[in-house]
């Protein structure tokens, strides 16, 4: 091409590949466009935060902490049954105990009495709820066993009552495994301090205020052995 000044013109025109490419590129773009606004998809102007807070079942599983569980150990106390002969005699049943099998938790199931299965098979105990044990010393086999009150215990001087100090005495003096206690003396909490109490026994004589018992003093709630 000449222009008017008599100097030559270029004009460079894009070829056909190029311009049907550009075509096709607009055309898809607006496809999409389209195809976006039917399903529903709305286009933004601008970028924004597409983050979302998922629900807990999709979050990944938080880290734990499994504890060792608590040792038991299988131990022995008395609790007592009425007998062919309409007596009531000391029994000798396990407890699956927690703990360091220390005398406190052992007598601790004294005063718990018989299980539901327990009862059914004829196990009794003259204890109700109120007493527990708040303390145990042990000096050269002597046992202090130390209670807070005394309201679980028969209130008067019945063979409940003695079959109660039965249960306690004999569990501590002849089935606590590891410890060597030969005489238990039973103190009561005070107002300021612990007193020794007379222990109610069955057999022998009664022991002076505050003296320590065995279980000798309730021989007959002991089972008469065979051949007796």
């Amino acid at each position: 091409m000449v222009n008017r000044t008599g100097s030559t013109t270029l004009t460079i025109r894009p070829s056909t590949a190029q311009s049907t490419r550009m075509l096709l590129v607009n055309s898809l773009f607006v496809v999409g466009l389209l195809v976006a606004s039917a399903c529903g998809i709305p286009v933004d102007d601008s970028t924004r935060d597409l983050a979302v807070n998922l629900p807990d079942a999709l979050l990944p599983a938080a880290s734990t902490t499994t504890e060792a569980p608590t040792p038991t150990e299988t131990v022995q106390i008395y609790l007592a049954r009425v007998d062919e002969d309409d007596r009531q005699v000391l029994e000798p049943v396990d407890r699956e105990i927690k703990g360091d099998g220390s005398i406190n938790v052992i007598l601790a199931e004294v005063f718990a009495g018989p299980s539901a299965v327990e009862q059914d098979a004829g196990l009794i105990s003259p204890f109700a709820e109120g007493s527990s044990v708040i303390g145990t010393v042990l000096d050269g086999g002597l046992l202090e066993v130390h209670l807070d009150t005394l309201n679980g215990f028969p209130d008067d001087d019945s063979a409940g009552n003695r079959l109660a100090f039965a249960m306690l005495v004999c569990t501590a003096d002849r089935l606590v495994i590891g410890a060597e206690i030969d005489r238990v003396v039973v103190l009561l909490a005070g107002p300021d301090t612990l007193e020794a109490i007379n222990v109610p026994v069955s057999d022998g004589e009664p022991p002076v205020e505050g003296a320590p018992v065995t279980c000798d003093n309730y021989q007959s709630f002991l089972p008469i052995q065979s051949g007796n």
